[in-house]
């Protein structure tokens, strides 16, 4: 019996994946720390894309309320497609999408505690990691963070395991900062996409500036303040 065990712990090391490193750790620990709160946001899209003799621009505002980093609530203040006001099932997509993302399409940060086991690290220099993912969904991917003295993420930049249709190429950059006293967020995001259109070779791109973060003290609070139009 003492044999079968110890033929088992041995198995069981060799086959475990390893852990983050301890730098992954302590940044996982502090962005735990500073996400906590009902905290409202401002967001402004633009989303350009151009393939042949085809394009499409969006422009996409809205105020909105995270719960702990989290989105709970998002109001649509303004939306235009190609310079019209979008329809009533657009804005209501759009809504949705945001308030209740699809699990493989939400990206899971690699420093976020919630999702450390599906990534593997590796520092690949002075405040910076590299991490990869094995999970061929959108919410995952292989790229790099780095992070300040005090473990707080000021950049990440990715490439998703799955792409959107026609694309064969896509890099998203985050740019985070402390908005709010002990709270960090991102502020600006991008996205880059390359791909083809029948004959014709494309590109999208995706601008999001986030803005005027305050607190509140309980999540109904924020939602009735979202809920007043500005």
């Amino acid at each position: 019996m003492k044999v079968l065990l110890l033929v088992a712990s041995v198995a069981s090391a060799v086959t475990a994946p390893p852990g983050p490193p301890p730098a992954v750790t302590l940044v996982a620990e502090r962005f735990a720390q500073t996400s906590r709160g009902i905290v409202g946001f401002h967001f402004h899209r633009l989303f350009d894309v151009r393939a042949g003799f085809s394009s499409r621009h969006e422009d996409l505002v809205m105020d909105g309320v995270y719960d702990d980093g989290a989105i709970a609530k998002v109001r649509i203040v303004s939306y235009t497609i190609d310079g019209k006001a979008a329809s009533a099932a657009d804005q209501a997509a759009v809504k949705d999408a945001w308030e209740h993302p699809k699990p493989t399409e939400a990206f899971q940060p690699p420093f976020d505690p919630r999702y450390l086991t599906a990534y593997q690290y590796q520092v690949s220099g002075p405040q910076k990691v590299a991490f990869t993912s094995p999970v061929a969904d959108a919410a995952h991917g292989n790229g790099a963070f780095t992070y300040d003295e005090n473990n707080n993420v000021v950049d990440l930049t990715y490439h998703p395991n799955a792409l959107p249709p026609h694309a064969n190429f896509a890099e998203i950059t985050d740019r985070r900062a402390e908005v709010l006293p002990g709270y960090w967020a991102v502020t600006q995001e991008s996205h880059l996409y390359k791909g083809s259109y029948g004959p014709f070779s494309g590109q999208g791109t995706i601008q999001i500036t986030y803005s005027n973060f305050r607190r509140f003290p309980d999540l109904q609070s924020a939602l009735k303040d979202l809920a007043v139009a500005r």
